[in-house]
């Protein structure tokens, strides 16, 4: 098989295999690694699965996380909610992650180094040099190109792109290609255009196949799952959402609806498609993001080159001069403003569905009822706690998520305690295979 994938994944790859080696290989870098994992309140969900697979380091992996729940229980206590240091980091759990804060950094550092040998480079060298970016990583790569050097970058990728989508809507066309030929083989154009808009499968990939079971169907409604035992029942409401999604866009794409509201753009629900195995969907959400990422950059180019003209229009015009003073033409256009980026439907349509389950979870344990089924059941992973903390309101509720969360920390810190004690036949730790999946489990937030 020929290797499509983007020379950064591969070295981010490897940093995500690096950064667990070091932040659990070696007990001297505990402290800093229970630092690091307390200011984010755990992992994301893709390294906190990918941690499942490294068994051998579940004895230092419980070691971190008995470290980790000491510095975090001070913050549970209700009267400290508005510190500048709860707030800060409860705020940004959501979005936080040492171990992706790690390769992201060494991911720049790759990209910085292409970007300086792309800029002595010319003609086809430089196209072959962009081909082997993924869209992702291409846009930390400009970042590291001065001005005239990042124009043309955009006009070479932007090229790549719009070529990727013809080649795989040409190998698309009815007839051309048996389907099974569209996912394999080196001739095929589907793989080597995956690589390109949605990288190589980060870590964990396909952590949503764990112990997710028939719970769903068991706990078919919000006020059910809260008496869960065995996970979050936010997490349960958000893989709810997802699989929603999933069926919807199949159906969106066969009724031919609107692809903007319904097709991925970024790669993790690039590939959650990818992970429903229909050739024909997979092509047609690859051939789509590969046109917004095409058009977005397009309208970066744009952008640069009207804001070029701009500051030579700016350097003939003549200064006019009152006194001692500057004032410019009051018909002097200003700089078009940097593009955001382009929004994933499926993104937004997870966070509103994770923004109504926390909503409607605050509704529902405005009932005692409730309540006490919540305080039976599994409560709340670290992640989504600190996103439901922060916006319940003050009284009953607040107080009780705040005290169900300390306690249960509490007697998980207990638990790991127990299991963590090495037994003196062997030298093992008591319940080291039950503890770090469950400690994962509780800061990680995925099922």
């Amino acid at each position: 098989m020929l290797d499509h994938s983007c020379q950064v994944c591969r070295t981010s790859a490897v940093a995500d295999h690096e950064y667990f080696s070091r932040a659990f290989g070696e007990s001297r870098r505990f402290a800093a690694t229970s630092e690091a994992v307390a200011d984010a309140l755990g992992f994301c969900p893709q390294h906190g699965a990918a941690l499942l697979s490294q068994a051998h380091l579940s004895r230092e992996i419980v070691s971190v996380f008995r470290a980790v729940i000491p510095r975090l229980m001070p913050m549970l206590e209700e009267k400290y909610i508005y510190e500048e240091q709860v707030q800060r980091i409860f705020f940004a759990a959501g979005n936080r992650c040492p171990a992706c804060a790690y390769c992201n950094r060494v991911a720049a550092r790759q990209a910085g180094h292409l970007a300086r040998e792309f800029s002595g480079m010319e003609g086809k060298a430089g196209t072959r040099h962009l081909e082997t970016l993924c869209v992702a990583h291409f846009k930390t790569f400009m970042a590291e190109l001065e001005t005239p050097t990042r124009l043309a970058a955009l006009k070479q990728y932007v090229n790549i792109l719009n070529s990727a989508a013809r080649a795989i809507a040409k190998a698309h066309q009815p007839g051309t290609i048996p389907n099974g030929d569209l996912l394999e083989g080196e001739s095929s154009t589907c793989p080597r255009a995956l690589a390109q808009i949605a990288g190589e499968p980060g870590p964990g990939a396909d952590h949503r196949a764990i112990a997710i079971g028939d719970t769903l169907q068991q706990y078919p409604t919000l006020s059910e799952s809260i008496a869960h035992a065995n996970g979050c029942p936010l997490c349960l409401e958000v893989e709810r959402a997802r699989r929603r999604w999933t069926s919807e866009i199949s159906i969106a794409a066969k009724l031919n609806l609107g692809r903007w509201l319904f097709f991925p753009a970024c790669p993790g629900h690039i590939r959650d498609v990818v992970r429903i195995g229909d050739p024909e969907l997979i092509a047609a959400v690859t051939a789509h993001a590969l046109h917004v990422a095409a058009e977005h950059f397009r309208q970066q180019a744009l952008a640069l080159e009207r804001a070029d003209e701009l500051r030579k229009e700016q350097a003939m015009a003549p200064i006019v001069r009152w006194g001692r003073r500057r004032r410019r033409k009051q018909s002097e256009p200003s700089f078009p403003t940097p593009l955001r980026p382009t929004r994933c439907p499926a993104c937004e349509r997870l966070g509103v569905a994770q923004e109504s389950a926390i909503g409607s979870l605050l509704e529902l344990l405005r009932k005692e009822k409730l309540r006490s089924a919540f305080n039976r059941g599994y409560g709340l992973c670290m992640k989504h706690f600190a996103q439901a903390y922060l916006i319940s309101p003050k009284g009953v509720i607040r107080s009780m998520l705040a005290e169900d969360q300390r306690n249960r920390l509490a007697d998980f810190a207990l638990m790991l305690d127990e299991m963590a004690k090495v037994s003196p036949e062997n030298g093992s730790m008591a319940g080291g295979i039950v503890a770090w999946p469950l400690a994962l489990q509780r800061f990680c937030g995925f099922i």
